[in-house]
Parts: structure tokens; C-alpha cells; sequence
């Protein structure tokens, strides 16, 4: 048995979501199991300790002496609130006198040789449903667990925002057409839009703020971009990661499907040691229940896999054999694989190692 990487992209599915508090962040929870939850529904709510400053006060001062520095002459006491503004020390006295001042609001930590140690005022943290369905779990005070039935589109990439609003597709003339004024431009303003092509220039991040684009949705980017995709205010999702690479033909399928209906867009970056992914998912409005996604499955026949190399990178399929005995590639290595049935129709034996699973049931049709 052979277990591939996974990437689910399905047409419908139960999505069940975590919803937690940011790292360091804590609180309670604020809905019960059972409870019916709307996008913008506060799921958790509590505060995120500041961080820690510090400051030298010889510097802050204007002396070189670290004897003028000691608890003599503290204006503040450990565990003292302070506003910005307020004295912490106080050397000498009329127009000799020297003032060190807290240049944020924050909490007098303690004095460390002649470092102030402050820490920022706690800073008040809300995680909403972003999705409407209902509460399936809530796990202590920490997360809760929203269930709803939709497509789902996990992605590459993301660069830490979410936003819930309606999906477009890019207008014929590419993103760089809504640069000028006209129709176009108030159709697209407030919704995540979704580009065919990668990402390669400043431009469109420009652009995408300028229309108020609630979120840009692209197949790829160049990894040079990565720190200014970073401070964009709303979500930048890639599906297929850093690159140059086009949008694979049943990602684009499953969100040109859902186009013009709203949608979650959770760009969470995936940290180094953690399983989650940036993600897609448009709820849909059924009475009937779909199978939940088939995670952590070996290779069989049947299976739906997306190739990810060249020459086929992109493009899905069917598994239709599966080879008991290795066979030699162009560049003359064996590899055991499996021969793929592409939407196409064509047959290619593709190396285990370049399939990827995408979450379907074997009996599930094509998106």
C-alpha cells in the first residue's frame, strides 16, 4: 500500500472547521454544541497578551553613568500600570533634570541593570464562525468546531488573513482591466476574486487594494513576493504554492462551479510543525448529506488523484491500474506507479511518488 500526499478539492462535502485562538491568546467560548452559527457569529472571545519592551535608559537619558540607574529613583512600582507619556525616572531636579518617559501604554515589568522592561496592554481577540452551519464540538475554552456542507479547495499557501465574501471570476481582460473605470470595477469591489493565472507583479496587489478586493484567490507566485503578500490586509490564497504555476484544471473547475456565491476564505500559513492549510469553502444549501472527505487512504483503483509533475502537472483523473512491477521513466529510472486515466481520456503511467489524493470516495464522479 502506497499513502500519497493529500490535497482534498471536492464538489461537496461535510466540512467540519476549527475555529481557535491565535497563538499565546486565551478566553471562552461563547456558543454551545448544537448552536446554529452565521460568518460573522463571535465563536471565542479573550485577549492576547502584549508583548514585552525593552528599553535602555541610559540611552533614553542621555548618560553614560549605570550607577545614576537604580530603584532610588523609579517614578513606578512592578506590576504598576502606566500610560504613554507617564515618568519612570527622574534624575536631578528644575532645568538639570532628566525624565525618562513610557513611550507606550503598558505594564512596568521590573528594572534589569539599567534595561526598563514594560509589557504592551493586552489586546482583545475575537474569532468569528466564518462559516454559517452549526457548532458540532466545543473543545474546553480554547476552540469549537463549525460544521456546514459545501465544496472544499484546500490550498498551498496563504498569508495569515480570512475574509467571507462572494467568489468572481478574473474579468476577460486579466485583474490588470479593473485598473481603469468602469462596470467592471463596482462588480468585482468587496469580492474574492479568483486569477487563472500566477501572480508576478507588485501591480496586482496594487490594484486589489485600490478596488477594495475582499480577497485575491491565484494558482501561484513568485517566492520574492512572499514578504509583501504578507502585509496585504486581506487574504491572498495560492492553490498551488510558490512558482510559476497555472491553477490545476479541478481546482479551477470546483471554484468556477461555485462562482458568484460566497464563500470562506481561510489563508492561515501553515506553521512548520502543524497540519493545517489555507482553505476554501463555499457552503451550499442542501437537505441532503454528502460523505465526508476520505483522509489518510492508500493508492487503489478507482482512486481520484491530481498529477503533480511534469509533463502532466495539473491534471486529474482516475486511477486505472496499478502496475505490481516497476517500470523505467524517460530519464531511466525504475519506479513502481500507476496508470491514470486523465479527464481527457488519455492513459499514462504516472510514478506514485507525483500522485496526490484529493479526498473523493471511489464512487464519486467528476467535479
Amino acid at each position: 500500500m502506497y499513502y500519497p500526499a493529500q490535497t482534498l478539492v471536492l464538489g461537496a462535502t461535510v466540512i467540519r472547521k476549527e475555529r481557535a485562538f491565535p497563538p499565546g491568546a486565551s478566553g471562552k467560548a461563547q456558543v454551545r454544541q448544537g448552536a446554529p452559527v452565521q460568518p460573522d457569529t463571535v465563536v471565542l472571545s479573550g485577549s492576547q497578551p502584549g508583548d514585552f519592551v525593552i528599553l535602555d535608559a541610559l540611552a533614553a537619558l542621555g548618560i553614560n553613568d549605570p550607577s545614576l540607574i537604580s530603584q532610588d529613583v523609579l517614578q513606578v512600582r512592578p506590576g504598576e500600570r502606566i500610560q504613554d507619556g507617564q515618568p519612570i525616572f527622574s534624575l536631578g531636579s528644575g532645568r538639570r533634570e532628566k525624565v525618562m518617559s513610557s513611550p507606550i501604554p503598558a505594564v512596568f515589568i521590573r528594572l534589569d541593570g539599567t534595561n526598563v522592561i514594560l509589557r504592551r496592554d493586552p489586546v482583545d481577540v475575537e474569532v468569528r464562525a466564518l462559516l454559517p452551519g452549526s457548532i458540532s464540538s466545543v473543545k474546553g475554552e480554547t476552540s469549537v468546531t463549525v460544521e456546514t456542507i459545501g465544496a472544499f479547495v484546500q490550498g498551498g499557501w496563504g498569508n495569515g488573513k480570512e475574509a467571507y465574501a462572494t467568489l468572481t471570476l478574473e474579468p476577460e481582460g486579466g485583474i490588470e482591466s479593473l485598473a481603469g473605470g468602469d462596470d467592471m470595477v463596482q462588480r468585482v469591489q468587496g469580492t474574492a476574486i479568483i486569477l487563472t493565472k500566477p501572480i508576478t507583479s507588485l501591480s496586482v496587489f496594487t490594484i486589489a487594494q485600490n478596488r477594495e478586493l475582499a480577497a485575491l484567490v491565484a494558482p501561484s507566485m513568485p517566492s520574492a513576493l512572499r514578504e509583501i503578500a504578507l502585509r496585504q490586509p486581506f487574504p491572498v490564497l495560492l492553490t498551488e504554492g510558490f512558482g510559476d504555476h497555472p491553477m490545476s484544471e479541478i481546482v479551477y473547475n470546483v471554484l468556477r462551479g461555485n462562482a458568484n456565491r460566497p464563500a470562506g476564505i481561510d489563508a492561515r500559513t501553515s506553521g512548520r510543525w502543524s497540519l493545517a492549510r489555507p482553505d476554501i469553502t463555499v457552503p451550499l444549501s442542501t437537505t441532503a448529506k454528502p460523505p465526508a472527505p476520505e483522509i489518510n487512504q492508500p493508492v487503489v483503483v478507482g482512486a481520484t488523484v491530481r498529477l503533480t509533475r511534469a509533463p502532466h502537472a495539473g491534471h486529474s483523473g482516475r486511477v486505472y491500474r496499478l502496475p505490481t512491477s516497476p517500470r523505467p521513466l524517460e530519464n531511466g529510472l525504475l519506479a513502481l506507479g500507476a496508470e491514470v486515466q486523465l479527464t481527457s481520456g488519455e492513459v499514462v503511467f504516472v510514478p506514485l511518488a507525483n500522485l496526490e489524493l484529493l479526498g473523493r470516495p471511489l464512487e464519486a464522479g467528476r467535479s
